[in-house]
């Protein structure tokens, strides 16, 4: 089924609805709208759950905000609120299993909306992010009204994507297509064999088979300087190696 685009002028969003897939807790449709939506705020952090809890609280008290410290407390939250509810996850990319956990998670609560958060202003974690299984993707940067406003969107059977964000990636996948240089073949020996990669660490690693430091990468891949330093170890890990030198030379050998 097609994906309607639906832009909304009172919040400036664009926002895309889909159709929900069945997993296996119960689904959260044909609900009644007038309940009042629970929203499931995510983070191990006690200081950031209590932030947004507040924001959120302070900005439309008609919301229902509990915490969850880890993810085995998302599911009986979701239980007890027996309707409408979302869950907000903040993503924090120095986290061992990073944006590889958004899968896990999107596919243990059912029909229930994923919302991801994260510090990150980036296109492509974005489109990894929203590829695994959340309902949308939302910079720590925007401001909270916003935030409020999608939450409504998502419960309501939208996605959102930042349109910046989005317009921003477009550009570059065109401007990709258009150009593919050696680096193309050095990455896609590297996803041949380490297939555990995301599109994005494939990215981080390729660079850094070339001798690239972090600040290189993150000027070549538009990122922050402290994501990329997030997306190398998780690179390290993935790879078992003990730094990011035997990291570069491991994939250097391949393209040898």
């Amino acid at each position: 089924m097609a994906d309607g685009i639906a832009y909304s002028m009172e919040t400036g969003t664009l926002a895309r609805e889909t159709s929900s897939t069945n997993r296996p807790l119960k689904s959260a449709s044909r609900v009644d709208d007038s309940r009042p939506v629970r929203v499931i705020v995510a983070d191990d952090r006690r200081l950031c759950r209590e932030c947004l809890k507040l924001l959120i609280e302070t900005i439309d008290p008609r919301l229902d905000v509990v915490e969850a410290v880890d993810a085995d407390q998302i599911g009986p939250l979701l239980e007890q609120g027996a309707g409408r509810s979302v869950v907000l996850y903040n993503l924090v990319m120095t986290d061992k299993e990073g944006v590889d956990f958004v899968r896990t998670l999107a596919g243990s609560i059912g029909d229930f909306p994923l919302v991801v958060i994260c510090d990150a202003d980036d296109n492509a974690l974005m489109n990894e992010v929203l590829e695994r299984g959340a309902k949308a993707f939302l910079p720590s940067s925007m401001p909270g009204p916003l935030m409020v406003a999608i939450l409504h969107l998502i419960i309501a059977g939208g996605v959102y994507a930042p349109p910046a964000m989005v317009m921003g990636l477009s550009a570059k996948a065109e401007e990709a297509a258009g150009r593919a240089g050696p680096g193309a073949k050095r990455e896609q020996v590297i996803a041949e064999n380490f297939p555990t990669l995301t599109p994005r660490q494939r990215h981080v690693l390729v660079l850094l088979s070339q001798g690239l430091t972090n600040r290189d990468i993150a000027s070549s891949l538009n990122m922050c300087e402290n994501t990329v330093k997030a997306h190398v170890k998780q690179v390290m890990r993935k790879l078992s190696a003990g730094n990011r030198t035997q990291a570069a030379l491991m994939a250097d050998r391949l393209v040898a």
